[in-house]
């Protein structure tokens, strides 16, 4: 494999500070300003005026704009949980025993969650139970198969169905703004279980009740839904949407009923992330083998593929991040608000700078 550095946005490294700061991540004033950068973001990016800000997102990123719809947007946000066309995103296989991504994202799946929280979910406090809420007393969760679909500023933020079914109440649970970078998802801080999040029950006939779960995380500023209860979907139909900011999705299936890709799961097992994107095959009923891609060797595409796969990982070319260069933002110092100036020099006596990257095989 191959080593590419992750580079981490300011927002992102704030976050991170304050969470591996103990007292950091307890403290109620903490929590509440996470809160309210992360609402104050939103609104900016929901305003008129940030339709300046696309242009420089798109070229720092290389964005490919060829699969999206052709409309003329209003504001930043609209941009950034813009459409695709019809067709770019459609399952690998049609088989419908073949599940599917649910996001273009970084992937970790684990076929029981005592092997995710050995390994991936870090945190003491995480369970099952806490992490559903009111869909809790469904005991054919308690150790039941996870996936984790990590997304990044760059990547498309819709998100899609992993199967075929129906779908059943969905449960909004407020929370938290923690961000789901995996430095934090590897600590104690138990952030799938505080985040804010919205948990969207399918009964499907092949593989029992699964749950799709949509994190928000910090700048996330709100989780929007596309479908609703009784809904009849297809793999790729779209659920819902992120606005700015990175995000989760986390789906779950009953313990026995599928089995993920031995590829993703080998992977996941060396706490290796794989970039995966909608309508890939991410696992299978047990009842079939898996879904045969082609593998191909990282030297054996293109110099253009190799770019756009280095830039979707890394999120540009840059040394900075966005944000350094368009949002008048160049430390974290940046991020401070003078409203929260009691607030900010509550966290100064708390935080050692540091700095953090993620490393991505």
């Amino acid at each position: 494999g191959f080593i590419i550095e992750e580079k981490m946005a300011l927002y992102i490294r704030l976050g991170i500070r304050l969470l591996y700061k103990g007292k950091g991540a307890d403290s109620k004033r903490i929590k509440n300003l996470l809160k309210s950068l992360s609402i104050k973001q939103g609104a900016r990016f929901d305003s008129p005026t940030s339709v300046k800000d696309i242009d420089s997102f798109i070229r720092f990123h290389h964005l490919d704009l060829s699969e999206c719809q052709e409309v003329e947007y209003k504001t930043f946000n609209e941009f950034f949980y813009r459409k695709l066309k019809p067709g770019s995103r459609v399952p690998e296989s049609k088989d419908s025993r073949i599940i599917v991504s649910p996001a273009d994202s970084r992937c970790t799946a684990f076929n029981d969650v005592s092997s995710a929280t050995k390994i991936w979910i870090k945190s003491r406090s995480f369970s099952i139970s806490k992490l559903l809420g009111d869909e809790s007393s469904n005991s054919n969760f308690d150790d039941c198969s996870v996936a984790v679909f990590r997304l990044a500023p760059q990547d498309y933020h819709r998100f899609h169905s992993p199967v075929d079914g129906i779908v059943q109440e969905p449960i909004f649970i407020s929370g938290e703004y923690y961000t789901v970078n995996p430095m934090a998802i590897r600590s104690d801080l138990d952030v799938f279980g505080e985040n804010i999040r919205v948990v969207i029950p399918i009964e499907t006939e092949l593989f029992g009740r699964v749950l799709v779960i949509a994190v928000g995380a910090m700048m996330v500023g709100s989780i929007v839904l596309s479908v609703a209860k009784g809904d009849q979907i297809k793999r790729t139909d779209e659920l819902g949407y992120f606005k700015f900011g990175g995000s989760t999705i986390l789906v779950l299936f009953e313990k026995g009923k599928m089995e993920f890709d031995s590829d993703l799961v080998a992977n996941s097992l060396e706490c290796t992330e794989t970039l995966v994107r909608v309508g890939m095959s991410v696992g299978h009923s047990p009842d079939i083998d898996e879904f045969e891609r082609k593998k191909i060797n990282f030297e054996e595409n293109s110099e253009e593929d190799k770019l756009k796969i280095i830039r979707t990982i890394t999120g540009g070319d840059a040394e900075h991040p966005w944000e350094y260069f368009n949002l008048n933002v160049h430390s974290d110092d940046d991020l401070y608000d003078e409203e929260d100036e009691d607030s900010w020099k509550e966290i100064e006596e708390i935080l050692h700078i540091h700095s953090l990257f993620i490393m991505i095989i």
